[in-house]
């Protein structure tokens, strides 16, 4: 589809002034693409594994649409997946069926997760940012069945695809705080065909009372993927499976989400004094 090169100028670039319009409809067209060609196929047929043992944990804030989009793929894809979310918004949502934990304003990623887990009542949880939108490839039954089978694994990362580039990022060699934790498999052995990763995105599946053992950290409001897999090595054992998917469509036209989201000087304060101060 398009191309990463145009994608990023849209966004950031040189073509940032045509900006919002074609940017999102871009998207629009290619989700559309996807669930025409997904229509008789979708949802799916049964999923008993799925509806029992695993809810889905969602963090938001000040994308109230957004949500609704990731919400609305959830229902056309797993239509009794349990979905708590966690909302630091101005104006919180709320949607019939879901819980919705409401968070002081913008009081961070990390306090809003951890809150969200604690509320879970399933041996299983996913994790979700409000910008994923599920589809064809966000294969949660086969994905538990491999948790089920293998159950020496912790966490279960999935591929994000990112829109309109239709490319994922590559975790093999993502980078971590330094510490003297040692994995508990060496990174790259292979479990059931899935190579051991020291930190996957932040789509995963966890066992939900192994995950709680890290947790996040609630002083770190927006840079808490890598100081949660920083803490989790030598703790969990995370495995990356590349058949497990789930689309990402970013929103950066979103003046007041970006706003805030930009705004990590107190993160980098606490990360600082955690893992470089403190080994002085």
């Amino acid at each position: 589809m398009v191309g990463r090169r145009l994608s990023q100028a849209l966004k950031h670039g040189k073509l940032h002034w045509l900006g919002k319009p074609l940017y999102e409809g871009l998207i629009a067209t290619e989700l559309a693409w996807i669930r025409g060609r997904e229509r008789k196929s979708l949802p799916f047929a049964s999923t008993p594994l799925v509806d029992g043992e695993l809810t889905a944990i969602v963090k938001t804030f000040e994308r109230p649409k957004t949500l609704r989009r990731l919400i609305d793929s959830i229902r056309r894809c797993y239509p009794n997946l349990r979905v708590i979310i966690a909302d630091d918004s101005r104006t919180p949502s709320f949607f019939e069926g879901i819980r919705t934990i409401v968070l002081p304003y913008d009081s961070g990623v990390s306090l809003g997760r951890q809150r969200a887990l604690e509320a879970v009542e399933t041996p299983y949880v996913l994790l979700l940012d409000d910008d994923f939108i599920f589809y064809g490839e966000t294969k949660l039954e086969a994905a538990l069945r491999r948790m089920e089978k293998n159950r020496q694994i912790d966490i279960m990362g999935g591929e994000v695809v990112n829109l309109p580039s239709f490319k994922a990022v590559e975790y093999k060699n993502a980078g971590l705080y330094p510490t003297e934790s040692r994995s508990l498999i060496t990174p790259g052995t292979l479990i059931d065909g899935m190579p051991v990763y020291d930190k996957v995105p932040n789509f995963y599946i966890a066992r939900t009372e192994r995950l709680k053992l890290v947790g996040w950290d609630s002083r770190i409001k927006r840079l808490d993927h890598a100081d949660f897999f920083t803490r989790a090595k030598g703790v969990l054992l995370t495995v990356m499976n590349k058949e497990f998917k789930v689309l990402h469509a970013q929103t950066p036209h979103n003046r007041v989400y970006m706003r805030k989201r930009q705004d990590v000087q107190q993160d980098r304060t606490v990360l600082r004094m955690k893992y470089y101060l403190s080994r002085l």
